[in-house]
């Protein structure tokens, strides 16, 4: 049986769901995850450590910070490095940038394959020559899209033959409703009227995911359509300059924010668009649970969101930064609802192709036992 250490120092958000998807789904795995007690500076998943336990994972606690030079990493790693002595695992996974780092680091001196998943390459130059400066410790980058992968290997952080791309993939039936918590009637919890269009946001509220982009594009399409709604879901540092901003552009009422919504894919079918204009991704669950939905979908051009999309096809991509695009997209998608249904189904039938999980946990699964 394949002994494989996962390294997670974020845990919310994409990579939590990330790390319990692989703990599922890949089999004839000994899986161990070292993740800390909560998500210093973010919004803790509370659902993934219990999860992972259920599935049978053994888990860790290890006191990791999300920022790099935190003096607990430093402490993170002597304690990793016992653990990897410990547990001689056959692979260590690190996931995103500080767990990819501490991941690499710990098992450098030990016989093991070290494996490096982003989800998001941060585009700054120091993070690009940290990354770099780890290339040698890495036998394998695993790339989550295509244009994640292209970008890590122009900017030279793992050899062209270590860069492997292994979409994000869901399960493509609908999500259980989760018992004894049914769906949130979002129209209800916010007081909304029956009739008139929702333009949904779903992510943390950080300078990635650009959630300013969707108030700014609000503000424009607010004065096409009064009656269209916008709902940001997600919490985040943002949170408070974002309610600021909403009040200064006069959409008090037309602009909500909910902090904290579980199991969010629940509600993906109760927006006329979900619309998510971040600077740079890996391979966004929340665009996957929308196309499962068949909710249409407005993304920045950005590496991670356009391998999902085909302009004018499955979606509508429009430049990053740029809301006055961004606000025709989503009034082109609200004005021809028949055109976006159609779009909608092509970006299912694109969701069906390339991104089951049963595929991605496969290619995780031969990954992880492949020889060095």
């Amino acid at each position: 049986m394949t002994v494989v250490l996962h390294v997670l120092e974020a845990l919310e958000g994409g990579t939590a769901r990330h790390v319990s998807d692989l703990v599922r789904h890949v089999q004839d795995v000994t899986h161990h995850v070292a993740v800390p007690q909560h998500r210093v500076g973010g919004t803790t998943d509370t659902l993934a450590v219990p999860e992972m336990e259920a599935l049978g994972a053994t888990v860790h606690r290890v006191d990791m910070r999300r920022a790099p030079a935190s003096p607990h990493n430093t402490s993170a790693l002597l304690v990793l490095r016992r653990l990897v002595r410990r547990l001689r695992p056959d692979v260590v996974h690190g996931h995103s940038a500080v767990g990819g780092a501490l991941a690499r680091m710990a098992a450098a001196d030990a016989p093991t394959r070290r494996l490096y998943t982003p989800n998001g390459l941060h585009p700054s130059v120091v993070a690009m020559n940290v990354e770099r400066g780890l290339g040698s410790l890495t036998h394998a980058l695993v790339a989550v899209s295509a244009s994640e992968a292209a970008a890590a290997a122009v900017r030279g952080l793992a050899p062209p033959d270590r860069v492997v791309t292994i979409p994000n993939g869901i399960d493509l039936t609908a999500p259980a409703d989760g018992g004894d918590r049914p769906p949130v009637d979002v129209r209800h919890l916010l007081g909304l009227p029956a009739a008139g269009p929702i333009v949904g946001f779903v992510g943390r509220l950080v300078p990635q995911k650009a959630p300013e982009l969707v108030i700014e594009a609000a503000a424009l399409v607010h004065r096409e359509r009064p009656g269209a709604a916008t709902v940001l879901i997600g919490s985040g540092p943002r949170e408070q300059a974002l309610r600021a901003l909403v009040g200064r552009r006069g959409l008090t009422g037309s602009v909500h924010l909910i902090p904290y919504l579980p199991r969010a894919a629940l509600v993906m079918d109760q927006f006329d668009v979900l619309f998510l204009p971040s600077l740079y991704e890996g391979c966004p669950y929340t665009v996957l649970e929308a196309m499962r939905a068949r909710t249409p979908v407005v993304l920045s051009d950005a590496v991670g969101n356009r391998d999902l999309v085909t302009d004018g096809v499955s979606g509508r991509l429009v430049r990053q930064g740029h809301p006055d695009d961004a606000a025709a997209a989503l009034l082109d998608v609200l004005d021809d609802p028949g055109a976006a249904r159609g779009r909608a189904e092509a970006a299912l039938v694109h969701l069906t192709e390339h991104h089951d999980i049963r595929r991605t946990a496969a290619a995780t699964g031969e990954l992880y036992t492949r020889s060095t």
